[in-house]
């Protein structure tokens, strides 16, 4: 007997080694992977600006054995860093959540407007838009960026 994970199936002779013990083992994975998606967008913004670990280390007034504890997951991020971080790149950690269940097109669908989805046409100061829909692609285009004025008539309808 097989277990499917996520689409994955799993010899069950390696199952124990893919299991969680607990739920306090589980949970920590889960704020390990959190602390890492945060060092992650960091990592790149260093990678940008050209910053080092240890002039990362000073810039927030830490260590460089903390950062680097940091990265290589000894250490968790917390709240305190990560306003330290967004202090030094005047930047801020956009934090959104969704359930794992949930399908792409139903995330996306709850982030747009509801008037998008019912009329299919938003006026802004920026001019009209319009939302453009296939299986795999929701977009929104302006509609000075649409080639013919047919393919306006037709999104619009």
């Amino acid at each position: 007997m097989t277990t499917k994970l996520n689409k994955l199936i799993i010899n069950p002779e390696f199952e124990d080694l893919l299991a969680f013990k607990s739920e306090e083992e589980k949970l920590e994975h889960d704020a390990q992977m959190i602390s890492y998606r945060v060092l992650s967008a960091v990592e790149k913004l260093c990678d940008e600006k050209k910053i080092k670990k240890k002039d990362l280390a000073q810039l927030t007034g830490t260590s460089k054995s903390y950062i680097t504890q940091l990265f290589n997951g000894s250490k968790s991020v917390n709240t305190y860093i990560m306003a330290k971080f967004e202090n030094i790149f005047d930047a801020t950690f956009d934090v959104r959540m969704k359930l794992n269940e949930e399908s792409y097109d139903q995330f996306i669908s709850k982030q747009m407007s509801a008037d998008l989805f019912t009329k299919k046409h938003i006026a802004t100061d920026e001019g009209s838009w319009y939302f453009c829909y296939s299986k795999n692609i929701a977009k929104l285009n302006k509609v000075s960026e649409l080639e013919t004025e047919s393919e306006q008539k037709q999104i619009a309808a």
